[in-house]
């Protein structure tokens, strides 16, 4: 290994380490992203129910209610993975001590690892609450996987586009959406498979094309994005 590629490692790590010192100690996105999931997950299971009547619903709606609820419990978090640096004006120095890319791949690491964190305290309540039969479960645990990192990987992008606004929040909703569609119809439909027992191999990759296409994207944008 290069001494450039070591170096270009240690700083990706060393922000992926400071994301979790920070996280640890103000537990914003933790406590953000799992209040705010476990609240929608309750008002769901209250005024849906499980849904036991027909088989068919349960594989057609569940889905659709598992990924639009991690897709709003993303919205409220991941904003401030770029908004805290310029609130506590530590963006300048972050700016001389890390490359571009690798600041956007620590934060990366560090957005998807708080997604897997979400997912799995998540859907475990979910599919028990809704009393939904996984006929699948390595399936589904692939298109959280899949699904988690491209919801990490534009979360991110769109959280260091929108930084320096004043309304972050909105902005957040309005960009992340047309970059998140494509992601949650995939996943969607990874997670009907998975719950139904079916299988259609270009579903992941599919997902795997567009996690990829957003990071080459991300690491490309993020320069000109975050250096003005």
């Amino acid at each position: 290994m290069s001494h450039t590629t070591s170096s270009w490692l240690a700083e990706a790590f060393a922000v992926f380490a400071k994301e979790w010192r920070t996280e640890f100690r103000t537990r914003y996105a933790l406590n953000t992203l799992g209040l705010f999931a476990i609240t929608s997950l309750v008002v769901v299971s209250i005024s849906l129910g499980p849904l036991g009547a027909a088989t068919a619903e349960r594989t057609t709606v569940m889905p659709v209610l598992l990924w639009v609820l991690l897709l709003f419990a993303v919205a409220a978090g991941l904003p401030r993975a770029f908004v805290h640096e310029e609130e506590s004006r530590t963006a300048t120095a972050l700016r001389l001590s890390a490359t571009p890319s690798a600041l956007f791949t620590g934060k990366l690491l560090y957005s998807w690892t708080v997604v897997l964190a979400l997912e799995l305290i998540v859907t475990p309540l979910f599919v028990a609450m809704m009393h939904l039969p996984v006929a699948n479960p390595g399936l589904l645990a692939l298109a959280l996987v899949l699904g988690g990192y491209g919801l990490a990987a534009g979360g991110t992008l769109v959280a260091a586009i929108i930084a320096q606004a004043r309304s972050s929040g909105t902005l957040f909703s309005v960009l992340a959406l047309p970059v998140l569609l494509p992601l949650l119809v995939l996943a969607i439909e990874l997670s009907r498979a998975a719950i139904a027992g079916d299988f259609v191999p270009v579903v992941p990759r599919q997902l795997l094309l567009y996690d990829a296409s957003v990071t080459v994207a991300g690491l490309l944008l993020f320069p000109a994005v975050w250096n003005p």
